[in-house]
């Protein structure tokens, strides 16, 4: 059978560990990865070694003029996310855009506006949206009421990566890392945020002043009438719930996700429990966000992840994070 990303070349800018990820992801589809750009020459050129790309670049505008690239797969620090996807859009390319879209939801408007100005396919690399159980959940449970989800993860999972506490390229825990669980809860939840109200505290003393907290816990009520809290901290991991974990009731049925939201086990549904390292490997490997990009170009089709839930989910981030400032509760943009 023919790949199914046969026939597009793509290029990644950021060619850290996700990038290289991305990289990897792009030539088991069929893409053939052109470009590779980074702010790093070395590590532009590092990328291009590995995966046998035809260039490697500081210069991200080469990538934005090569005509020949189709896709762009952007993994850098977060605060490039806004000037290279409307880079991206501008030039027609189609995007795979990293969690989280942008920092800021006014950033992230703008690049919503440039895609859909554009008309080319974006999808945000919120990934738990794409996986089998979490697809499962939301087949069973359409309309829930209540939901709890939470990130707690342990501090030691961000030693390598301390640009993540800056406020001006990481934006701290919540949005960098917390934004997964705030996305899936809207996406199960099946609704707009009204509003927030959060309570947040920084118990690390080695990640600076700027008051990002590393343990929030909120609340965030949906425009449907439907109501979640949610739980983000790297104080430490529950190995028995997992690093994410998430729980969904509908008045008569419920479900919890865990095992990195591999498993989905049910209460009051005909079906037990669904775990994806149970089925078979072709459906676990298409269960990724680059597969429904690739889709969506070949389809016309939308996106599991697009755009505007990208702006969704900055814009509960931004609220719960204000909240949390300020101690008084937050609408929604």
């Amino acid at each position: 059978m023919t790949p199914i990303g046969c026939g597009f070349k793509a290029a990644v800018i950021g060619c850290g560990m996700a990038g290289r990820g991305h990289a990897e992801k792009a030539q088991s589809l069929g893409l053939e990865v052109v470009g590779f750009g980074d702010q790093l020459e070395e590590a532009a050129e590092r990328a291009r070694t590995e995966f046998g790309g035809r260039y490697a670049t500081t210069d991200t505008g080469r990538i934005m003029r090569d005509d020949s690239i189709d896709v762009v797969l952007i993994a850098t620090h977060h605060d490039a996310h806004h000037p290279l996807a409307i880079a991206a859009a501008e030039a027609g390319k189609h995007i795979l855009l990293e969690k989280p879209m942008c920092l800021t939801y006014a950033q992230a408007v703008e690049v919503a506006e440039a895609v859909e100005k554009a008309g080319v396919k974006c999808v945000i690399n919120c990934k738990f949206r794409i996986a089998p159980a979490v697809r499962k959940v939301r087949q069973l449970l359409p309309r829930p009421r209540v939901s709890h989800g939470q990130l707690a993860m342990r501090e030691s999972e961000n030693i390598g990566n301390p640009w993540v506490w800056r406020a001006d390229d990481g934006g701290g825990l919540l949005i960098s890392t917390t934004v997964h669980t705030i996305d899936l809860l809207g996406y199960l939840m099946n609704s707009a945020a009204d509003r927030v109200y959060a309570e947040g505290q920084v118990f690390g003393d080695n990640k600076g002043t700027e008051g990002y907290p590393d343990a929030l816990v909120g609340t965030i009520l949906w425009k449907n009438g439907g109501i979640s809290t949610v739980i983000s901290t790297d104080q430490g991991m529950n190995p028995f719930v997992s690093k994410w974990f998430l729980e969904i009731w509908d008045g008569e049925r419920s479900a919890v996700l865990s095992a990195h939201m591999n498993r989905a086990d049910f209460s009051g549904c005909d079906v037990d429990h669904v775990d994806a390292r149970e089925l078979p490997q072709e459906t676990q490997d298409n269960a990724a966000m680059m597969v429904n990009l690739i889709e969506a170009i070949r389809t016309d089709g939308d996106t599991l992840c697009d755009a505007r839930d990208g702006v969704q989910a900055v814009a509960i981030c931004n609220a719960l994070d204000a909240a949390a400032r300020t101690g008084t509760p937050q609408t929604v943009q």
